[in-house]
């Protein structure tokens, strides 16, 4: 009983610590629902005019995930991103996975939809004022990791290099302050303290924790 109701209670604390930051913004602007865009000469772009009639409408799934669909311009089912954030940069389709914690390339070609996942080194250069931490970085026997906040906004992105799924995973802190984003692994840390990246407050084998411990 008192493991549940200290549970309770660090979960309550942590989402008032983070309510503002779910209005926190990143540089590249989400595609918007019923948002248009094309590929030309393999180049996408979100430039269509009223007279085209080959382009494609984005959507968002009723299933679970809430996964991108995009339908052509006559209705029918093009392809998903299986992302739930995307962006045209420099005419690349970029999507990311609030599941995966990954970013993806997509190209199209003859009507079939290919990915390729950026590296950590194409993720450096979209956020460069972010830093990338690693699942791998994490210890393997506490899942706890030791960073240093050494300035006023310390911007991270918690960047998956495994095979592991993190669906539903969400920040959650008792003692530090941090601003979320609509990007799952993206995050700014305000104060110094601990942080858990979990699954509801979850610390099993099937949905282990994460742990930041900020100095």
């Amino acid at each position: 009983m008192k493991k549940i109701f200290l549970s309770l209670l660090i979960t309550g604390s942590l989402t008032l610590a983070s309510q503002a930051a779910d209005l926190a913004n990143i540089r590249y602007k989400n595609i918007n629902e019923e948002g248009k865009l094309k590929i030309v000469n393999d180049v996408w772009t979100e430039n269509v005019k009223r007279k085209d009639n080959d382009y494609f409408i984005k959507f968002i799934s009723d299933g679970t995930g809430s996964y991108s669909e995009f339908y052509n311009s006559d209705g029918s089912f093009a392809f998903t991103t299986g992302c739930q954030y995307e962006f045209i940069k420099n005419g690349d389709l970029i999507g990311y996975s609030n599941q995966d914690l990954k970013f993806y390339d997509y190209t199209y070609t003859d009507g079939v939809l290919s990915r390729r996942e950026l590296t950590e080194e194409e993720v450096q250069a979209l956020f460069p004022d972010f830093e990338i931490i690693k699942i791998s970085e994490f210890s393997p026997n506490t899942n706890s990791l030791k960073v240093k906040k050494d300035k006023i906004n310390y911007k991270i992105i918690l960047l998956n290099d495994t095979d592991r799924n993190f669906y539903h995973y969400g920040f959650t802190t008792g003692n530090s302050r941090i601003e979320k984003y609509p990007l799952t692994g993206f995050l700014n840390i305000k104060k110094r303290g601990m942080i858990q990246f979990s699954h509801f407050g979850d610390n099993t084998k099937a949905n282990p924790w994460f742990v930041l411990l900020v100095r």
